[in-house]
């Protein structure tokens, strides 16, 4: 009993330190002016930076419609190492556009979510 209490004890500091590890993730820019002429696609890359100590992991980018197409950094980015959410704009409308990708990941706190706006133009 004794030596399972041991081994318990020898292994919980060693969960703790795990428990610290995350990742943190860090956008150089969350928005940007965009320009876009009717029909053609318009393209933006934002960067991010893993400023935590564990790797990082992107799984997911949300739009908020089926016009943004987002593509990512799909390896584990390492901590210190960078990363990128490139996003794809095409409108089938002349005039101002507010659109939104969420960004889903391991990294600890809120989820970011990049904006792109502008103006199509014919």
């Amino acid at each position: 009993m004794k030596r399972i209490i041991i081994g318990i004890l020898a292994i919980l500091p060693l969960g703790m330190v795990n428990a610290a590890d995350k990742a943190k993730i860090e956008f150089k820019e969350t928005s940007y002016i965009m320009e876009n002429v009717l029909g053609e696609t318009s393209e933006h890359v934002f960067v991010f930076k893993n400023s935590g100590n564990a790797p990082l992991v992107v799984t997911d980018a949300i739009p908020s419609c089926g016009c943004v197409k987002p593509s990512w950094t799909k390896q584990p980015v390492m901590p210190g190492d960078t990363g990128s959410v490139h996003v794809f704009y095409t409108s089938k409308v002349s005039g101002s556009f507010h659109k939104t990708i969420k960004v889903y990941s391991n990294a600890q706190g809120k989820k970011p979510v990049l904006t792109i706006t502008g103006e199509t133009k014919k």
